[in-house]
């Protein structure tokens, strides 16, 4: 419906124009009454999701389909205002910390120092890698410019390691979470726990080769395999049961949204303001 603005300084002058009536019609919620601003926010969800449900159940190529790719583009907009809401919400939140010396104080400090290291890093290494250091020559190979060094320092040697940390900690959490639910007290935490042990046991050498590599792929006992009873399990048993849940979760799913289209759901729209 809307072609692509190819002038740089029009679409300057779009992206501002759209921040200020963003901010402008936010603000204007925020001014309402709560009254007011529970019925606004229910009409225009109840409108966006009313849109999608009408062009999806109607005939192809109807009066709705031409400004499908536009609303897409505007949910993602929005969608991106979002992600600014939450930046500034822990600029607040942290902000505030710092500013009344709360126990946890310095933890905001860090969280400050990587935002604004990694924010100014990235951007002066896409576009000012001039800005107080020397380019490396074109041609060059193996050699980087010094802010392009820096990101990846921070990126790779810094968010990377402490990411791979935290997760490397979560193996002690799922460790201790096994250990609790292989505790034998039902029938279906030993019918877990036997499960569990077989699939396990198939994926390491000590199953595959030692307790059932003896038996003869031409058996009839071969079934008895280990990596043969994991893969019945895991495609017989495991498979099926997955799409199962997954397909509960997403009929749940529907459901919320419906919940969501037709205001019944007040969290969002009377509960909170």
């Amino acid at each position: 419906m809307f072609q692509p603005v190819q002038d740089g300084t029009i679409n300057w002058l779009f992206i501002g124009g759209t921040l200020v009536v963003g901010g402008g019609l936010l603000a204007l919620l925020h001014g309402f009454a709560p009254p007011v601003r529970r019925w606004v926010i229910a009409i225009l969800t109840f409108l966006a999701g009313l849109y999608f449900a009408l062009e999806f159940f109607m005939p192809r190529h109807n009066v709705l389909t031409p400004w499908r790719d536009s609303v897409a583009d505007l949910l993602q907009v929005l969608a991106a205002f979002t992600f600014g809401l939450g930046v500034l919400n822990q600029f607040l939140i942290h902000g505030r910390n710092i500013l009344h010396r709360t126990p946890n104080w310095p933890f905001s400090v860090a969280f400050f120092s990587g935002f604004l290291l990694m924010l100014g890093t990235g951007l002066l290494q896409h576009y000012a890698p001039h800005f107080l250091a020397a380019v490396p020559p074109q041609g060059a190979i193996g050699v980087l410019g010094f802010w392009e060094a820096a990101y990846r320092v921070l990126f790779e040697g810094a968010l990377q390691a402490l990411s791979a940390t935290v997760f490397a900690l979560l193996a002690f959490f799922i460790a201790s979470a096994a250990y609790r639910a292989f505790r034998i007290r039902t029938l279906e935490a030993g019918l877990l726990m036997v499960t569990a042990t077989i699939v396990m046991l198939a994926n390491v050498p000590i199953g595959q080769q030692w307790l059932t590599g003896w038996i003869p792929e031409e058996s009839p006992w071969a079934w008895l395999r280990l990596e043969k009873l994991a893969h019945w399990l895991q495609t017989q048993i495991n498979a099926p049961t997955m799409r199962a849940i997954l397909f509960g979760l997403w009929v749940g799913a529907l459901g919320m949204a419906l919940r969501i289209i037709l205001g019944l759901e007040r969290s969002f729209t009377i509960g909170r303001q």
